[in-house]
């Protein structure tokens, strides 16, 4: 079924009041400052042995940033998609850093960090 414009504007309207929309925001505030606190934690984590893996390769301290740009997209891409299209998103990712001037070795230990291993894949 096809509903009207009308319909459709009203239910829009009815949804954007700003009381249900800040009592919404109150209903689920603890829970969103709780699953914020656990997923930043895990990032730090990621972060944390990311910047390891690039101190340890002797990566110049400008190039730092990029890297832990590649690590954090890792992140996300592991937590977004399934198994086989993270992968493929994550590949993407890292042919574009590697066009950007960054080591392939070290792009496939970052990766791998968030369980994707890019070691079947050319480099």
């Amino acid at each position: 079924m096809v509903r009207s414009e009308t319909y459709r504007t009203k239910k829009y309207e009815a949804k954007m009041d700003d009381t249900s929309i800040a009592q919404r925001f109150r209903d689920q505030k603890i829970d969103m400052v709780d699953q914020m606190a656990a997923r930043s934690a895990e990032l730090v984590l990621v972060e944390m042995k990311a910047k390891k893996i690039i101190e340890a390769a002797g990566i110049a301290v400008i190039l730092v940033a990029q890297y832990l740009n590649f690590a954090r997209q890792c992140y996300r891409l592991a937590r977004q998609f399934s198994q086989a299209t993270q992968i493929n998103e994550v590949y993407y990712r890292y042919q574009y850093w590697v066009s950007q001037g960054l080591t392939p070795a070290i792009l496939t230990d970052i990766a791998a960090l968030c369980g994707i291993d890019l070691t079947d894949y050319p480099a």
